[in-house]
């Protein structure tokens, strides 16, 4: 069994991470660091920096991530800024924010980096959701009662609930990372 960091304080993300790596030989741990994350327009440069500046405290190869979430009844707000989002808003200020928009579709940008001393290896997806009309089960993270991935049937919250992943049945940048580094270390 290979195993790696996950540099992520957001316990829902490392159980998304474990769901999918968990079927594989790859065992993750998860390690919390206080990275200032620079600001950007898209997830992605502030993915990388992140785990630049991860690797350069623990000089171990490891594995980072990034969600940004574009609301396209929004003009794409919140993109990279939803981690701040969801510490000044509550349920009801999203709820109130966007109760007239007739377009109610979510986009997850989610982006995984891996990096160690020689290579820095990105992997991305955009998985579609839906902004529900009402909050939904309990989470720590605000945007979790507010969003669903099956259509409106179930909220993220609702599967945290649970002790799963609202995604994990979803291809994206997990699996494809969960893959490659299974192969390149062999």
């Amino acid at each position: 069994m290979k195993g790696l960091v996950y540099v992520t304080g957001n316990q829902i993300k490392f159980i998304h991470a474990l769901a999918i790596c968990d079927k594989t030989d790859l065992k993750l741990t998860q390690t919390e660091l206080d990275i200032q994350e620079i600001q950007a327009e898209t997830g992605e440069p502030i993915a990388r920096d992140k785990a630049e500046k991860a690797f350069k405290t623990l000089n171990a190869p490891l594995v980072v991530s990034d969600e940004s979430f574009m609301m396209p009844g929004l003009k794409g707000f919140p993109g990279p800024y939803m981690k701040y989002l969801n510490d000044w808003f509550t349920a009801n200020d999203w709820l109130r924010l966007t109760s007239s928009l007739t377009d109610r579709r979510v986009i997850k940008r989610q982006i995984v980096v891996y990096q160690d001393a020689h290579t820095q290896k990105l992997f991305a997806s955009d998985t579609p959701a839906l902004l529900l009309a009402e909050a939904r089960g309990k989470s720590p993270y605000t945007y979790s009662t507010i969003i669903s991935y099956d259509g409106g049937k179930t909220s993220g919250a609702e599967h945290h609930e649970q002790g799963k992943s609202a995604t994990e049945n979803i291809h994206g940048p997990w699996h494809e990372f969960a893959t490659w580094y299974m192969q390149e270390n062999l």
